[in-house]
């Protein structure tokens, strides 16, 4: 079960800190990763949950894109929602595989399983994202792999 502790964040600060942590994991695998968010965006959320959110996806995209890519992280306002991206390039991920990527101890295939989870981070990811009132979906085609969090800016 969990439980938000809502509060004032920023959603920029916290995909800039997020990113930050990260280029270490990204040299070591010649990646880059471009940021691209208002200069301020005010939200009310359980920032360490979502932090947890964020982490799990972009950890997911350096896992399993391809090497010397950029990845994408691109937030933005659409309506009254926050609309986060993480997109990379991969193998594409089958549709009937797609559809099922949530789900706890989903595993795509034996060869993802080398990364040592146990198939629970996009369930968690989920859980958290929907008790914000929000949505998380994830789409592949041709070698493009795209997150995306929709998050109520009530």
């Amino acid at each position: 079960a969990i439980e938000l502790q809502y509060g004032a964040a920023d959603l920029s600060r916290l995909l800039e800190q997020l990113t930050f942590e990260f280029q270490p994991m990204l040299r070591e695998k010649n990646l880059t990763c471009a940021l691209s968010t208002p200069e301020t965006f005010p939200i009310r959320c359980d920032a360490n949950k979502l932090q947890r959110v964020f982490d799990n996806l972009l950890r997911n995209a350096v896992l399993y894109c391809y090497p010397g890519t950029e990845i994408t992280v691109m937030a933005e306002r659409v309506g009254n929602f926050a609309v986060v991206r993480f997109r990379n390039r991969g193998d594409t991920i089958p549709p009937e595989k797609l559809s099922r990527i949530f789900e706890q101890f989903y595993r795509l295939d034996a060869a993802r399983s080398s990364s040592g989870g146990a198939g629970l981070g996009l369930a968690i990811a989920r859980q958290i994202v929907e008790l914000h009132g929000g949505a998380i979906e994830a789409r592949s085609a041709k070698d493009m792999i795209e997150f995306t969090v929709k998050l109520p800016l009530s």
